[in-house]
């Protein structure tokens, strides 16, 4: 028995110190922004050669890779996950449409440009061009599961990376933490995206002082490394022209000496031809070329990578373990959630959050259900940004929600031209009080043909209803037309005071009821001829309106899916209760338009629109108008017709049916033929016997990040003249 024992501790020794010969193996991952990417390629072959990955160490991009496929994610995920995000939206801090609230939607697609100011003097200059937003977001939903402070040695492989703290000048190696914020603070270029702020460090990106990290993955235990360093050479001093190349070149001198001695350090040494493309080539086709080479500089060390299995002490045949894949919180593996909780708001905002988000306490969830949470929780708590994390606690999980607010005070700039207007700008700002009830108060001003200023003050109840006090002054030079000739020309001064009250039902659907007032004060008429001269006199009108919107459109330009609706109903006095005498007069208005996707580059846009007159006739101010490419551009009640180029007065009854074919061509431009139909009478009960018109446009856009770049040639019956229109920027 005892001769037993002995052999089997012998041969436990023996096996013992078989498994101690293999050396540990560090894979380390340099920065660089997009080109990064060329790491995925790398680890394909890494991986095809047989080579087993003990410890796993990036900078910035390097981080970022190396993070996800230190928890699991497989070559094959990572390259199949880059291809499919949309890096142009990730890389900036813009809400998806479908997430924002109609307020929302409005303030974004009318500015260029949006500087945030506090309560101190002076605007609040950013810390970065980018917040991070999505990119958060993004990290936060590819790390489910290691949100909480975690050991990083303890991941399927051990892992770490990076930053850099400004505010003791030092090196910060992550070894545990919020796996999604240690990635994200090594990635966080300065001026281009905001630091990271933990306790008192401010963090940016490793690749300041140590943007190839072998010393790190040597001092957690790795015994032969390999790196693959996608970063660029040295630039000429003609090529240092962009904040991108600055940036890079401000790595290569500030870590220089350390570099230097990491490369020497590296046992297989694989350099990425990243020649062409710089930290910023996010775009589709660099993005496959990056990896493509990744692979193909690692398959060029192939020979160096079959000798380092000696230097490991493994065999020629030797397979390591499968790697991967990452798999939690499928539709088959759901998680219970033990509690809920809410960072960042109220008391009272937070029982409001928690009762929506009930249904999943001590219930099981998946991702999808998650996501559904989070969007049933955008819909209640509007103006915010809501993230989720979960941790693991006996049991099951927690799960946290941080809700950040998007509405701080903000001055807005707009610019546009076109043909018709040559050129307007307009300004806002809003600014928020401190109240029991919070309220705001918003002012913007225009220049232009169409010049004006408004002031609004809000009283907002809660984040979906408030009640509007406003006032708007308006100046107004404008052009009436008939069958193509100017007929006369008409200056006059608006003012406008209103109360009105808004229910935001859901980011969707709104209503609003309220009482306006009016004024028009009307001071020239120039007719071009002695005929059809008429004489309005200044005139003051009370309103009472009701309105409702719907839109699920996923863009405002060039949508590819969705639809709006909007109806309106005002009715008009001049004394609260009836108008010169007689019964009131009013005006309804309905539009809908749909957007149908053939196929992923082909639309079709159909809509029905119109205004009718009801009660007793109605005064000038109010008589529908028809022409232009937008609704609503110099007189609240116009409405756009294709082929009519300028304004023109018609009856009291206009119905138009529309319908737009666009295509796509590249990434961002679109060619579009538009026709439409009118019909149009003073009796709304004859419409059908009224008059006809026809129009139809052939247009060209370019969707850019200040807006529509358009032109178009349109034709109808009404004038028999080709029109030409041209516009750069938002309409507002």
């Amino acid at each position: 028995m005892k001769k037993f024992v002995v052999v089997i501790m012998l041969l436990c020794v023996v096996f013992s110190v078989g498994a101690q010969q293999r050396k540990k193996v560090g894979v380390v991952l340099s920065g660089g922004g997009a080109k990064g990417v060329a790491h995925i390629g790398a680890l394909k072959v890494i991986e095809e050669a047989g080579i087993p990955i003990d410890i796993v160490v990036g900078t910035s991009m390097g981080s970022i890779v190396g993070g996800l496929y230190a928890i699991g994610y497989t070559s094959h995920q990572l390259d199949s996950m880059v291809r499919k995000q949309d890096w142009t939206f990730l890389l900036t801090d813009r809400m998806e449409r479908k997430q924002k609230t109609f307020l929302e939607k409005v303030e974004s697609e009318k500015y260029v440009l949006s500087i945030p100011f506090g309560r101190k003097r002076g605007p609040r200059i950013p810390d970065g061009i980018v917040r991070g937003t999505n990119l958060n977001e993004l990290f936060t939903d590819l790390t489910i599961g290691y949100h909480d402070s975690i050991d990083f040695n303890k991941l399927p492989i051990p892992f770490a990376c990076v930053a850099v703290d400004l505010m003791a000048g030092n090196e910060v190696v992550f070894h545990n933490g919020n796996l999604m914020e240690a990635m994200r603070a090594s990635m966080a270029i300065p001026a281009a995206f905001t630091p990271v702020r933990r306790d008192s460090l401010v963090l940016v990106d490793g690749g300041l002082l140590n943007n190839f990290p072998v010393d790190v993955a040597r001092a957690m235990g790795a015994e032969v490394i390999i790196g693959v360093d996608v970063q660029s050479g040295p630039e000429e001093k003609d090529k240092l022209v962009t904040l991108v190349d600055m940036v890079n070149k401000l790595t290569d001198m500030t870590g220089k000496e350390k570099y230097a001695q990491n490369v020497e350090d590296t046992d297989v040494y694989i350099k990425v031809d990243v020649k062409g493309y710089n930290a910023a080539s996010f775009d589709a086709a660099s993005l496959d070329t990056l990896t493509r080479r990744g692979e193909e500089a690692a398959r060029t060390s192939w020979d160096n990578l079959l000798a380092s299995k000696k230097m490991i002490g493994i065999s020629d045949k030797f397979t390591p373990d499968a790697h991967g894949p990452y798999t939690f919180l499928t539709d088959e593996n759901p998680v219970l959630i033990r509690n809920i909780s809410f960072n960042g708001v109220s008391q009272k905002d937070g029982n409001r959050l928690l009762e929506k988000a009930k249904l999943f306490e001590n219930n099981y969830a998946t991702m999808g259900m998650l996501k559904k949470a989070v969007d049933n929780l955008y819909s209640l708590q509007s103006y915010t940004n809501i993230t989720y994390n979960l941790m693991e606690v006996p049991g099951g999980y927690d799960l946290e929600f941080t809700v950040e607010d998007h509405t701080p005070n903000h001055i807005n700039l707009g610019v546009r031209f076109d043909s018709e207007e040559i050129a307007a700008v307009q300004l806002g700002a809003v600014y928020r009080l401190k109240t029991t009830i919070p309220t705001q108060v918003a002012f913007s001003a225009r220049l232009g043909k169409r010049a004006n200023a408004r002031l609004d003050y809000q009283i907002l109840p809660s984040r979906l209803r408030f009640v509007n006090l406003s006032y708007m002054f308006q100046y107004s030079d404008i052009n009436i037309y008939r069958k193509g000739d100017r007929e006369y020309n008409t200056t006059y001064r608006y003012h406008l005071a209103e109360l009105g009250y808004t229910n935001i039902l859901n980011r969707n659907m709104k209503y609003g009821l309220g009482l306006r007032y009016e004024y028009y004060d009307y001071s020239t008429f120039l007719f071009n001829s002695t005929e059809n001269i008429m004489t309005v006199k200044p005139e003051g009108f009370f309103s009472y309106y009701a309105l409702m919107q719907y839109d699920t459109k996923d863009k405002k330009s060039y949508p590819s899916k969705g639809m709006s609706l909007q109806a309106e109903v005002s009715v008009y006095t001049d004394n609260l209760s009836s108008y010169d005498g007689h019964t009131p007069f009013g005006a309804a208005s309905a539009w809908w338009e749909g957007v149908y996707s053939i196929t992923n580059r082909f639309s079709m846009i159909p809509s029905f629109y119109g205004r009718v007159l009801f009660g007793q006739d109605s005064p000038y101010p109010f008589m529908n108008v028809l022409g232009g490419e937008a609704p609503g551009r110099y007189m609240s009640q116009q409405i756009p017709f294709t082929g009519i180029s300028y304004m023109e007065v018609f009856d009291n009854s206009v119905v138009v049916a529309r319908l737009e074919l666009r295509q796509r061509m590249g990434k961002r431009n679109y060619l579009s033929l538009t026709t439409n139909y009118g019909l149009t009478d003073n009796n709304f009960g004859d419409i059908l016997k009224g008059k006809q018109l026809f129009g139809i446009g052939l247009g060209y856009g370019y969707d850019s990040l200040i807006g529509p770049i358009e032109a178009s040639l349109s034709i109808s019956n009404r004038t028999n003249k080709v029109g030409l229109y041209g516009s750069v920027g938002f309409v507002f």
